[in-house]
């Protein structure tokens, strides 16, 4: 079986103030790109923080994998 791969990188907006607590706001992107991607047959595969900042996870690496069309 084929399949195809899609990777993108989120990043919530607004991260100004030293500690911000992100973690709703990752887990909202995460759902939205998610349930967006999955319409078209993708699914998740994998999450790699990508960028810390203070201790915080603050970018995050999506990979998603579908059959080939």
């Amino acid at each position: 079986m084929n399949y195809e791969y899609k990777s993108i990188s989120l990043t919530p907006d607004g991260i100004r103030v030293k500690g911000d607590d992100v973690t709703e706001k990752l887990a909202a992107l995460i759902d939205r790109e998610c349930n967006l991607l999955a319409k078209d047959g993708w699914r998740l595969i994998a999450k790699i923080p990508s960028l810390r900042s203070e201790g915080a996870v603050v970018r995050l690496l999506l990979t998603f994998e579908r059959k080939k069309i």
